[in-house]
């Protein structure tokens, strides 16, 4: 099978998203659909860097997907920037910074977008629900439907931790 030079380049260009979850370009204002960045009066919790904080209300217009949602109490709702194309509400990705069990975490999601989510020989995208580490504490895992789910912690939570949860999620609703 020949893989074209475009694909193979896909695969550095997700991990590199996921593992950096960089900022959003910047975008006209007259767009109503666009992420825009956060301004100066963020909060100070890591998801504020992610993407532009909003009611879950709000942020559900702003993506094509249904999303998964922890059940745990939910600090702050973003619309972050989708992994690899274009910024629009066919790629554009939702993420959840909550606390479970007294530690705070981001569950991030996205459509998959036809990407291979390959880490360190480990390939996300080619079982659905089962978790993949993608750094030393940040978990990645695909959904049948097609979306890509990372968690990872907002503080000190062990890696062992954010396996739990990763799993606890996969199990609730991996769909």
């Amino acid at each position: 099978m020949v893989i074209s030079p475009l694909r193979r380049l896909a695969a550095p260009l997700v991990a590199l998203a996921l593992a950096a979850c960089a900022h959003p370009a910047p975008v006209q204002e007259t767009d109503p659909n666009a992420v825009r960045t956060p301004d100066a009066s963020a909060s100070g919790m890591l998801l504020d860097g992610r993407g532009v904080a909003m009611s879950f209300e709000k942020a559900v217009h702003l993506i094509s997907f249904a999303p998964l949602l922890p059940i745990e109490r939910v600090d702050a709702i973003a619309v972050i920037p989708p992994l690899g194309n274009d910024d629009s509400l066919a790629n554009r990705g939702i993420a959840f910074e909550f606390t479970a069990n007294g530690a705070k975490m981001i569950l991030s999601e996205w459509p998959a977008q036809n990407f291979r989510i390959a880490f360190a020989g480990h390939d996300a995208s080619a079982v659905s629900c089962k978790p993949v580490a993608y750094s030393h504490n940040g978990i990645v895992w695909t959904t049948p439907k097609g979306l890509v789910l990372t968690l990872q912690p907002d503080g000190g939570a062990k890696a062992a931790r954010i396996a739990r949860e990763a799993n606890a999620l996969i199990a609730r609703g991996c769909r």
